[in-house]
Order: C-alpha cells, then structure tokens, then sequence
C-alpha cells in the first residue's frame, strides 16, 4: 500500500517512504491509481535517481517523447530527459510566467509529465498547480453545456512558428472515467472554433482565469532531488518568479497513446 499524504482537499499527494530507482508492478498499478485520484503527485529524496533511471521510471506510465523540442534540449546522452531552465530561454519564449499545462500543442492529448529537482534554491521558485476537473465543475449546467460541443485551437506559436496548430475539445472528457476537465490554457490555446474573433478572445479569458481560484491551486515546494508528476489533461501549472534562481530539472514527458 503506499504511504500517501494529501497535500489540500482539492488536489496533490505526497508519496513517502520509497526510492522510484527499484519497484514493482503492483507500485506502478498502485502509483497509476493514485495519480488518476491526485491529479499530482510530489515524491522528495530521488537525488540518486539518474537520468536513465527517471526516463525507465516514466516509460512505466506511457511511451516517452523523444523528439525534439523547440525550447528544451535533451540532457548530453539522454534522449527524452529534457534539461528544464526557467530563466534561461533559447528563443526568448518563457511559456512558464503563464498558466499552462504541457500538452495542448501536441496531437495526442493524454500526456504526463515526470519533473525532477536538480538545482533549487533553498526556498522559493516554487511550482503552483490548478485542478481543471474541479474548475469545469465549478461552471454553471448552461455554460458547461454551451462549451461541451466547442473546439479550440492550439499551437506553439512563436516557439514553433511552422508547427500546425492542432485541434482539441474545450471540454476533455476522460474514456475511462468519464471525467470531464476544462482544456484550454493562456500559453497555447488560440481561438475556440465556431465563435467570432471577439466572442473567442472574451470567453477565453474568463475560461483562462479559472486558475486564479485558490481553492482549485496546489503550491509545491522543491528541494534537490524532490519528483513531481502530473496528469497534463486535468491539471495547468505555473512557475512563481519570486527570486532569481537558475534552477534546473530535468523532465520526461509520456504520452497513453491517445
């Protein structure tokens, strides 16, 4: 059984007690449970865990990304385990000082992201998250019906100015649970599809602010070695910038295959 600890009532779980370099496949099963419950989960002291040993851990959970991306590159030798350097953007973009979630610009949508502390100051430069199941709940029956036909655009826009934007529901519904999530994100999504220019920019925003309610927001603190994953369809992040940290993490991304 794992040694779970809920980190508030909306979202987020401490996992204690273990080391992710060795495990089982009843912990994989157990761990896939509780991040569909979760949503996000923080595990801290995996500073021994390696590059190899994270991406072997991530692959576990999907099929990892190992193409290139636009702004992070790959650890030296480890492709698929990108270096992540919040203050040290190579095309100027910085996608963190946003609320965003890390899949909207890709075609397949069920992705997870595994994000290990390398280099972190000793406070502060910490990661907040917004439960977006609980903010589609939150939507009166009218809106929610009025959005759940909709579509939106999403693309990587100048980070990838050549990449075809792709198209996904404003309302993510989960195929095995039925679970609906509100999916779109101020770095990535564009326009919602059917509606005009003004109508899209006007809903958008107030859809965007949804992230500001604090009772749908987690606030993790890392520490050197500190692991968090997270379900990319019902979860957006954001990185606080409240001092001046090179901080490096390295992450893999895994895709469901849908």
């Amino acid at each position: 059984m794992l040694n779970l600890k809920p980190m508030n009532g909306t979202l987020g779980a401490e996992l204690h007690e273990v080391d992710l370099r060795q495990y089982s496949t009843s912990f994989i099963d157990d761990l896939k449970g509780a991040l569909h419950d979760y949503k996000v989960l923080v595990v801290h002291d995996q500073t021994a865990l390696t590059p190899d040993q994270l991406l072997r851990f991530a692959e576990e959970f999907g099929e990892a990304e190992r193409a290139e991306h636009p702004i992070w590159a790959d650890v030296p030798g480890h492709v698929g385990v990108k270096n992540i350097r919040p203050m040290n953007y190579p095309t100027g973009v910085d996608v963190g000082d946003s609320w965003h979630t890390d899949g909207p610009p890709r075609t397949n949508t069920q992705w997870f992201s595994f994000l290990q502390a390398i280099d972190v100051p000793e406070y502060g430069r910490d990661t907040l998250f917004a439960d977006m199941t609980a903010a589609y709940r939150r939507l009166s029956e009218p809106m929610r019906t009025f959005l759940e036909g909709l579509t939106a655009m999403n693309s990587w826009g100048v980070a990838k100015p050549d990449a075809t934007p792709v198209e996904h529901p404003v309302i993510m519904t989960d195929p095995d649970s039925g679970v609906k999530s509100l999916y779109v994100n101020r770095a990535y999504t564009t326009r919602i599809n059917g509606l005009a220019e003004d109508e899209s920019r006007l809903l958008l925003d107030w859809l965007f602010r949804q992230t500001s309610v604090p009772e749908l927001q987690l606030r993790v603190q890392w520490r050197p070695g500190t692991l968090t994953m997270w379900d990319n369809e019902k979860t957006q992040h954001y990185i606080v910038r409240d001092q001046q940290h090179d901080r490096v993490m390295h992450r893999v991304m895994v895709n469901t295959g849908r």
